[in-house]
């Protein structure tokens, strides 16, 4: 009787529970595809694999932004200060203490072995700028900077306002591209390696939001397939006019992937499976600051030294990613360190 109720109880979830689950099967995917590349040896794996994967990567990294952005609409548009003070702490508490994390572990490595590097510049731009001791923190930095602007842009102006400045702002990101990407290239790679992708990060932004404002996943229901694809096709068309074909194809493919998973009747799904799933997609977020940590420390003290990077190295690596990220949440679950893991 006890298993009934809790079943019934399951059969009574909300479709953005579903939803939810939908997305982070895909966010799980992609996330694994990232460790996994980053694990990759080119010498080892042969270029075209290690290409191929190259471009699963940047559709992840699509995906993301666009499912970032999304989630963010509805309490950015509402101007609900709890709930975007709480995004903003999510995103920001990793972003500054897993970078302080690697400062300690760098400068006790160097210290033991007589070296000296300046590592507390390094710490500095890499809070700053996103780059420093960690590359993969472009990432967080790209999204926490242009969420940043949006915040802004939003709460100084009403809606009509705010869309013709977001929308303005991204023509004058393309018609000025070559001149905006000059700039940065004349700076080293420090600087420029997170700063030239923020004129994406804001195309994706805007993409993001679009979808959101247009409730394109509630409505996915009544939405007929012909009438889905002409709206991606525009929205291609519109944001990518003058991108290259493969940035056209992204975010594209992202927003159909983005779509479909969410269609995924999981509410149908027998509640053992659903928690199961539900349990080992969580995590992805943690997974992307651990294992960029974890490939450090490998490449420190054991790829040098004894092992040669393999792919099934790579899909270890991301399990202990994992692990470390679920003992993480339960340990600091009544705490903001949490954030560090989920």
């Amino acid at each position: 009787n006890n298993i009934n109720l809790l079943y019934m109880k399951y059969k009574s979830l909300n479709k953005a529970k579903t939803i939810f689950l939908g997305l982070q099967i895909l966010r799980m995917f992609f996330s694994y595809s990232i460790v996994y590349y980053h694990g990759l040896s080119k010498r080892v794996c042969g270029y075209k694999y290690y290409n191929n994967v190259a471009e699963v990567v940047a559709v992840g990294l699509t995906t993301f932004f666009i499912m970032a952005f999304y989630f963010s609409y509805d309490s950015f548009m509402s101007k609900n200060i709890n709930k975007i003070k709480d995004r903003f702490k999510r995103l920001l508490i990793p972003y500054i203490l897993w970078p302080v994390i690697m400062y300690i572990e760098k400068a006790i490595y160097y210290y033991r072995h007589g070296k000296k590097i300046k590592l507390f510049r390094l710490l500095i731009y890499q809070i700053l700028i996103g780059n420093g001791l960690s590359m993969i923190l472009w990432f967080n930095w790209n999204l926490i900077f242009v969420l940043l602007f949006f915040a802004i842009v939003i709460f100084l102006n009403n809606k009509y306002m705010t869309y013709i400045i977001l929308i303005g702002v991204h023509i004058a990101f393309n018609y000025y591209s070559s001149y905006y990407n000059k700039f940065w290239g004349r700076y080293n790679w420090i600087i420029f390696y997170p700063m030239r992708p923020i004129r994406n990060t804001y195309k994706l932004g805007l993409v993001g939001f679009f979808l959101s404002s247009i409730k394109i996943i509630n409505k996915l229901k009544v939405t007929k397939k012909v009438l889905l694809l002409f709206i991606l096709a525009l929205l291609s068309l519109i944001l990518y006019i003058n991108s290259s074909i493969k940035g056209h194809l992204y975010i594209i493919f992202s927003t159909f992937l983005i779509v479909v998973f969410a269609a995924i009747p999981f509410e149908k799904t027998n509640i053992f499976i659903f928690n199961f799933i539900k349990q080992i997609t969580s995590h992805t977020g943690g997974i992307y600051y651990t294992h960029g940590y974890i490939n450090d420390l490998l490449n420190t003290y054991v790829w040098s030294k004894y092992l040669t990077k393999k792919r099934y190295t790579c899909t270890k690596h991301y399990f202990a990613c994992y692990l470390i990220c679920f003992i993480g949440t339960k340990l600091f679950s009544k705490t903001n360190l949490k954030y560090l893991f989920n």
